[in-house]
C-alpha cells in the first residue's frame, strides 16, 4: 500500500461531521434540543469554519515548506 500524506483538514472535517451527526442523534433521542436556530446554525457554521481554517493553514504551511525545499 502506498503511503499518502497526512491531511489535517480531512481529519478535522471528519471530526466536525461526527460531532454534527452526534448532535442530530441526541436531538432524535430527545436528549438535546436543536430546534432553536440561534444555537444550532452558529454551532454548525463555526465547526465548518474551523475545518476551512485548518485547510488554509495546512496549505500555507505546505507552500512555505515547498519554497524552502526549492531554494536548497
Amino acid at each position: 500500500m502506498r503511503r499518502h500524506r497526512f491531511e489535517p483538514a480531512a481529519l478535522m472535517m471528519g471530526l466536525v461531521l461526527l460531532a454534527i451527526m452526534t448532535g442530530f442523534i441526541l436531538d432524535a433521542c430527545g436528549v438535546l434540543d436543536l430546534s432553536d436556530p440561534h444555537r444550532s446554525i452558529p454551532a454548525a457554521g463555526s465547526a465548518l469554519a474551523l475545518a476551512a481554517v485548518t485547510a488554509l493553514v495546512t496549505q500555507g504551511v505546505r507552500s512555505v515548506r515547498n519554497r524552502a525545499r526549492r531554494r536548497r
